[in-house]
């Protein structure tokens, strides 16, 4: 027997996970540095975020227009279409009433039958653009999509979570936390110090990321002294990595070629829980005298920063798809606090007394608490809207202009789905501001606002009879 060391066998699935990465990142090497673009000349990448309020605004509210609960979407007057009466009705399925309807938000189809864990019938929205833009993933973000906000039970998968999966699946919780928002964002950077890295090379680094940093990890194992692998297959790792990275080169020089955005890097002190603020690593949250009691300006805080972060790292390509909630489909949150707005005055902690918005005011009717309630919810999903519309980017146009943001509830008035209030922000001039009272359903709106960016949003895939009805004067062609 010769002197030869016997070979060392490694797990076929191993290999497969570490080539696997590589095989991944192979066929959107094309893209990499060059984001998806709707239209020739485009240098801003497609991004599309979703924003749900919970309990919906009945039609008469809606119809109050900037003189009721919508007031805080006055300021992006110019850039947004209203839907005041859409239909979730026809969407409806079955499970309880918010999951019945709010399956349907952002996806346009009924949810699955309750054997099947409560998925919804299809992806959301979000995943939809990112599948069609990006579908070997999305290049050279901190993270394909991140969803936030503010919320608290978990009982109906919907009354927190209005992202779904490719295959209907509940998708990530969203994050409550403004420090672990930030953390997910920005967490790779390092706030520039005297002797450190300016803002400029910090953002320059995150953007210039190679695609083989997704497999270092995996790489540094390989070719470590614990490794299996023998001098020979160490050295075909190295020829083939860095053939990878020569390829990555010529597509894509650093120095010159790529997206160049304006990007305000934070620092994490901007961004940190405020006092006060408690509940938000609890697992699922309580009803009644149970959930979690919170002011509304602490409140209004978490969301104000929360919702900067989600415009800066936009700014900063660090993110192209998300989601975000306000309190949630089941309103379980108690807040104190008096809240003033549209001329009027509640007291929170008296109107709500031992019990949430969802019972008091909702279930039980209270038209002039509504009002001022959902004008606070709104407002919290306006912090930002109105941090895109504070940047410009390099196109002369604003984040929000350059943005799709898809809004909607899952009813009109106390669980009922017609009239479900729906708007569609931003969209880069593809569309005609306004408000549009024509009968529609969700996927009405959700077809034709991704059509303008020709993406194909499967609307009706388990309808074979389903055609979208034209939403008149809507698009802008």
């Amino acid at each position: 027997m010769s002197g030869r060391r016997p070979k060392t066998l490694i797990p076929r699935r191993l290999l497969l996970r570490g080539a696997g990465s590589i095989a991944i990142g192979l066929p959107f090497l094309e893209e990499f540095m060059a984001p998806a673009r709707a239209s020739e000349g485009d240098e801003i990448p497609c991004r599309l975020f979703t924003m749900s309020f919970g309990l919906g605004i009945e039609e008469a509210m809606q119809l109050e227009q900037f003189g009721g609960p919508l007031q805080p979407l006055e300021p992006f007057v110019d850039q947004t279409a209203f839907f005041t009466n859409v239909d979730a009705g026809p969407l409806a399925a079955s499970g309880t009433p918010h999951f019945s309807s709010g399956a349907a938000t952002f996806t346009g189809v009924p949810q699955r039958p309750e054997a099947e864990d409560y998925h919804a019938g299809g992806p959301s929205m979000e995943q939809v653009m990112k599948r069609a833009l990006h579908p070997g993933g999305v290049p050279n973000v901190s993270l394909p999509e991140l969803s936030v906000g503010l919320w608290s039970r978990t009982g109906a998968v919907s009354q927190f979570t209005w992202q779904w999966n490719a295959d209907g699946s509940p998708g990530m919780r969203p994050e409550r936390r403004p420090s672990a928002v930030f953390s997910a964002l920005f967490g790779s950077f390092e706030p520039p110090s005297s002797e450190g890295p300016t803002p400029e090379q910090l953002r320059r680094n995150h953007v210039n990321r190679s695609v083989l940093d997704s497999v270092m990890g995996q790489y540094e194992s390989l070719m470590g002294p614990n490794s299996q692998l023998g001098s020979a297959s160490k050295a075909r790792i190295d020829n083939h990595l860095s053939a990878i990275r020569d390829v990555e080169l010529q597509l894509a020089p650093p120095d010159d070629g790529g997206i160049t955005l304006d990007c305000e890097v934070p620092t994490p002190a901007e961004f940190d829980d405020p006092a006060g603020y408690s509940f938000y690593d609890a697992a699922d949250g309580a009803t009644g005298a149970g959930a979690p009691l919170l002011n509304w300006e602490v409140a209004d805080e978490v969301m104000s920063r929360i919702g900067r972060l989600m415009a800066l790292a936009a700014s900063c390509d660090a993110l192209r798809f998300g989601s975000m909630i306000c309190i949630g489909a089941g309103g379980h949150v108690r807040f104190d606090g008096t809240y003033e707005a549209l001329g009027e005055s509640l007291d929170f902690a008296q109107t709500f007394g031992t019990g949430t918005p969802h019972d008091r005011i909702f279930h039980d009717y209270n038209a002039t608490a509504i009002r001022l309630y959902q004008h606070f919810s709104i407002r919290q999903l306006a912090h930002m809207l109105t941090a895109m519309q504070d940047i410009t980017e390099v196109n002369g146009s604003t984040l929000l202009e350059n943005s799709l943001i898809l809004m909607g509830t899952e009813y009109g008035e106390n669980h009922n789905a017609s009239h479900a209030f729906h708007a569609v922000l931003g969209g880069g001039g593809r569309f005609n501001a306004g408000w549009y009272d024509q009968s529609l359903l969700p996927s009405d709106v959700y077809h034709q606002a991704l059509d303008a960016y020709g993406v194909d949003s499967e609307i009706g895939m388990r309808w074979a009879d389903y055609s979208p009805t034209e939403i008149n004067g809507f698009r802008n062609e």
